[in-house]
Order: structure tokens, then C-alpha cells, then sequence
């Protein structure tokens, strides 16, 4: 008898957590590095060699059984440096992004016919769009160098100047390829290849110099997918009138689509930035005017057995009335598959700047990104291995 208590309460100690017999747990996620030569066209940071982690991350995501074709479902995704380069993602408005426990789609909810909910931190589904079409996702020549940001200084955060007489200057804007937290999400079920989803964020993030927990956000998109064929529209915005009532509401529209014929595939984007603030003077009388700016990009794949080559062309137009705000960048690579979860990838990226903007061309997933100033031609080459486990 002393026997068997002693057997049971061994047993009890090292069992499994109770959860593990009904919710199952996988992990999984991408190992992406490359051995970069990256030039910023800068005096200050020249170019460089260098190994960059490109978006590598690790995922623990699970699903339990409710009943009634219904489950719960959750997902802690994280990003991780490796040798200091690490994901270079948009985060939060005005906010760097981070690397880290739950750095990537972490949330928790509920799965059924009615659709997915889900609430914590997640991709924009305006972000969702640009995503779809972009063909150096994860390396340089990402399309995000355009799309994230705004404004011939980029996202400039309208943080407090050095004093009270240093001017204001560039675009004080949140960028629309958001993954914010306080997010609650509904993404509808596949209805012959049309789905929509909506997302509402409670506090986007940093406006001003202090974080505001006034400023949500919008986020929607609905897309459209049927063997060669595929587009999706998006839409963004972010009520920043709610923390300074001299701010505009800036939002955006994209439009993508994509088109198979046998090995060769082409994809076409546009997108409209609307409402994006403009700040000049100095703090005291700072002006806030209204611009708009335009994104469009055409690009193409063609597959010969395990080799797929692509190119693609990136255009941003001025920012409102700024003088020679505007830039172009283009990217051509080559991706070889050695297997469905091993691939080695080849690219050359360059954007040309007008003499007020300063966009990149390592920017994005990829990890490294030196930048450049106004008016620079950031180039560079890359070669690296992606793994997906």
C-alpha cells in the first residue's frame, strides 16, 4: 500500500500540466541571415560588410478544441538579434522597433465558422496588403523603405527640439506597416476566395513628446484570391487629432493584385497617403498643413525549376508641395530552393533620392540598415540563407 502511494505521488509531480492533454502546442518559425555589402552614400557611415539577421523569429502557437466547430487559439511570436542585427520591422508609432519576447503576432482567441477574433498584438491588416505583392519581403529593396515611412526625413517623431528656438522639420507621421499592440481583430471566413478583416487599436503609441494614450487607429482590408489570380485593398488610419486637435487624422488606401501565367508572374501596387502632417517653426507657433503622397510599384517573377528570378520597381512621389521630396528604388535577385523550407537568396537593391528625401534601401525586415541622408543612393548587394522550421 506504501508502495503504490509512494508510485502515485511521483506520478502527480512530474505530470504534464493539465492544459497539455487538451490544447496542443507548435513551435516553429524562420532562421534568415546574409552576408551584406551595404552602401549608405554618407559621409558618416560610408559603407560595410556585415552578417544581418533579416526577421528571424520563433513561434509557439496552439489550439483547443471547444466544441461546436469553435476553438480557442493563441500564438507568442519573438524576434531575435543575431550579432546586434535584428528585426528592423516597424513597431509602434514613433516608436523604434525591438526585438524580444512577443516582439511579433502575440495574442490570444476564438476560431470557428463565424471567423477568427483575436485580441493582443498583431499585423495591421492595411500592412497585410503591402505584404502580398512585395517580392524582396525580408531583404534589401523591401517595399516598406516606401511604404512605412513618409516624408523626406522619414517618420520624424514630433519630439520636444533641443530649446524653444530650434525649428520643427519634416514629416511627423505614424507610418502605416504597423504590427501595434492593443489590438482587437476579426478576420472573416473564406467565402470561394474573399476574405476581410478589421482591426481597431486602442492606443497606437508615442505622439509628442510623451506617450498619449488617446491616439487609435483603424485598420482594415478585404481581399480576393482565386488560383493565378489575385488583389487586395487596404485601408489605414490613425486619429492623431485626439492627442493635439492641430494634427490631421492621417490615413492611407493600397491597392495590390497579381497575376500567374504558368512560371512567369506579375504584381502591380498603389497607395494613397492622405492627411500626413507637415510641421514647421518652432514649438510655439509650429505650423501643421496637410499633405499627400502617392506609392506605386510594379514587379515580376519567373520560375526555372529551383530557380525563381525577380525584379521590381518602387516609385514615392513628393510629399505635399515639399520640393524634390520624392524617390525611386529598384531591387533584381535570384532565390534558389534546395528544399520547401531551405532557400538561398541573391539580391542587389538602390534607391535614387531627390535632394529633400532620404529613404532607404536596406530598410524593412531586413536587419542592417546603415540609412543615408537627403539626397543619398543607397546600394548594396546581399547573399543569404532562409530556413523556416
Amino acid at each position: 500500500m506504501q508502495k503504490k502511494l509512494i508510485a502515485l505521488a511521483l506520478a502527480s509531480a512530474f505530470a504534464a500540466p493539465a492544459f497539455a492533454a487538451t490544447s496542443n502546442v507548435d513551435i516553429g518559425g524562420t532562421m534568415d541571415l546574409s552576408f551584406d555589402y551595404l552602401d549608405s552614400d554618407t559621409a558618416t557611415n560610408g559603407s560595410n560588410v556585415n552578417v544581418s539577421s533579416n526577421a528571424s523569429n520563433i513561434f509557439f502557437k496552439g489550439a483547443e478544441d471547444l466544441g461546436g466547430g469553435m476553438k480557442a487559439i493563441w500564438q507568442i511570436q519573438s524576434y531575435f538579434s543575431v550579432g546586434g542585427t535584428g528585426n528592423a520591422d516597424t513597431g509602434v508609432l514613433g516608436e523604434a522597433p525591438k526585438d524580444g519576447i512577443s516582439s511579433g503576432n502575440t495574442y490570444v482567441g476564438l476560431a470557428g465558422g463565424f471567423g477568427t477574433v483575436l485580441m493582443g498584438k498583431h499585423e495591421a491588416p492595411a500592412k497585410l496588403i503591402s505584404r502580398s505583392v512585395d517580392l524582396f519581403n525580408n531583404q534589401i529593396g523591401d517595399t516598406r523603405n516606401f511604404t512605412a515611412n513618409a516624408g523626406k526625413s522619414l517618420a520624424v517623431a514630433m519630439t520636444t527640439p533641443t530649446s524653444a528656438t530650434t525649428p520643427f522639420a519634416g514629416v511627423y507621421s505614424g507610418g502605416f506597416d504597423l504590427r501595434p499592440n492593443n489590438v482587437i481583430a476579426y478576420a472573416s471566413p473564406n467565402f470561394s476566395g474573399f476574405t476581410a478583416m478589421v482591426a481597431y487599436v486602442t492606443n497606437v503609441g508615442e505622439t509628442g513628446a510623451t506617450t498619449d494614450s488617446s491616439v487609435d487607429a483603424w485598420s482594415a482590408n478585404a481581399k480576393y484570391e482565386n488560383g493565378p489570380f489575385y488583389v487586395g485593398l487596404g485601408w489605414q488610419q490613425h486619429n492623431l487629432s485626439n492627442a493635439d486637435s492641430a494634427l490631421n487624422d492621417e490615413q492611407t488606401w493600397r491597392l495590390a493584385a497579381s497575376y500567374a501565367f504558368g512560371d512567369l508572374k506579375f504584381l502591380g501596387y498603389y497607395e494613397k497617403q492622405d492627411n500626413l502632417n507637415v510641421l514647421t517653426g518652432v514649438p510655439a507657433t509650429a505650423t501643421v498643413t496637410s499633405a499627400d503622397r502617392t506609392i506605386w510599384g510594379l514587379g515580376a517573377a519567373y520560375k526555372m525549376g529551383a530557380f525563381t528570378l525577380k525584379g521590381q520597381y518602387y516609385d514615392s512621389g513628393d510629399v505635399g508641395s515639399i520640393a524634390n521630396s520624392g524617390a525611386s528604388m529598384y531591387a533584381l535577385g535570384v532565390d534558389y530552393s534546395l528544399s520547401k523550407r531551405t532557400t538561398i537568396l541573391a539580391a542587389y537593391a538602390a534607391t535614387d533620392n531627390d535632394s529633400a528625401a532620404s529613404y532607404s534601401a536596406f530598410g524593412g525586415g531586413h536587419g542592417d540598415n546603415p540609412g543615408t541622408t537627403a539626397g543619398g543612393n543607397p546600394s548594396g548587394f546581399s547573399l543569404g540563407v532562409r530556413h523556416a522550421f
